[in-house]
């Protein structure tokens, strides 16, 4: 699977809508997400878990959003 886009708000450090779109790094095969720490990384991976399967990874609940 190639994430293509991702749009949500509301996720920790992204309060406001947010867009990403991938197609341009994928065009290279593979690519990172990177940036200092409290920048908001694993949000966007938490936001990907989420639009795919509808939940919040184990371990995480409402609360922590």
């Amino acid at each position: 699977m190639k994430p293509i886009a991702i749009e949500f708000s509301g996720l920790k450090s992204y309060k406001d809508e947010t867009k990403i779109d991938f197609s341009a790094l994928l065009k290279s095969g593979l690519f990172g997400i990177f940036g200092p720490t409290g920048s908001g990384k694993s949000t966007i991976l938490d936001a990907m878990f989420l639009a795919l399967y509808g939940r919040l990874p184990k371990g995480l609940s409402s609360s922590d959003f």
